[in-house]
C-alpha cells in the first residue's frame, strides 16, 4: 500500500494563488478604509471650521440695527457682504452707534472678511476664513438655481433677510490628504436685537 504523504505542485500553487488573492482584497479594504477615514477626518475638521465662522459672522450681526443694515438683502434676493452698525448703549435718552462694520466675502482670495470703518483710514481688517467656495454647495454660475433654494447663483457666503431675520448660509472647500474636494455648507439664522 502506497501512501501520499504531502501536496501536489498543483494544491501548492492553488494554495499560493488563494493567498495573494485574499491578502489582495484585505490590502484593497485597508485602504480603502483609511481613504474613507482621511476623508472623514477632513469633513469633519472643515465642518467645525464652518461652524466657528458662522459663529463669529452670527454674533456681530446678531447686534446691527436693521436701519443701518446695507444692502438690503430683503428675500428672495441675497448679497454676500453686509454692512451694519451696532449699539454701544444709550446716552442722555439717546442710542450711540459704533462704526460701521463690514463683513464680505472677498471672491479673489476666498476669503471671509471683517472690517470696522471700512474705505476710511483707520480701517481695521480681519480675515476669518481663507476656503470659502466660489458659489454655495450645489450652485453653479449659469443663472439657474441649481440647488432648489430659491436663490440663483448664490456665493459661498451670503445674507438673506426676511423681516428682522439674517439667514447666513456658508460653503467652505478643501482638498483632504488624497487630493479629494472635500466641502462643508452651514446656515444660521439670527434675529437682529437692535
Amino acid at each position: 500500500m502506497n501512501r501520499r504523504s504531502g501536496m501536489t505542485l498543483i494544491e501548492v500553487s492553488i494554495g499560493m494563488i488563494l493567498f495573494v488573492i485574499v491578502t489582495f482584497k484585505v490590502t484593497m479594504l485597508l485602504n480603502m478604509a483609511a481613504e474613507a477615514d482621511q476623508e472623514d477626518t477632513a469633513r469633519i475638521a472643515l465642518e467645525d471650521q464652518a461652524m466657528r465662522v458662522i459663529d463669529q459672522i452670527s454674533f456681530a450681526v446678531m447686534g446691527a440695527n436693521r436701519a443701518t443694515l446695507f444692502p438690503d438683502p430683503e428675500s428672495p434676493t441675497y448679497t454676500e457682504n453686509v454692512s451694519y452698525q451696532v449699539s454701544l448703549g444709550v446716552e442722555d435718552g439717546e442710542v450711540v452707534w459704533g462704526d460701521t462694520e463690514r463683513i464680505e466675502m472677498a471672491a479673489a482670495t476666498s476669503q471671509v472678511v471683517w472690517r470696522s470703518n471700512p474705505g476710511e483710514p483707520e480701517e481695521l481688517r480681519v480675515v476669518w476664513c481663507n476656503l470659502v467656495r466660489p458659489f454655495l454647495e450645489g450652485e453653479l454660475n449659469n443663472g439657474i438655481d441649481d440647488n432648489g433654494n430659491g436663490l440663483i447663483d448664490e456665493s459661498g457666503l451670503n445674507f438673506t433677510l426676511q423681516g428682522n431675520t439674517v439667514l447666513i448660509r456658508l460653503t467652505l472647500e478643501r482638498t483632504d490628504a488624497n487630493g479629494k474636494p472635500v466641502e462643508q455648507s452651514v446656515e444660521t439664522r439670527v434675529t437682529l436685537r437692535n
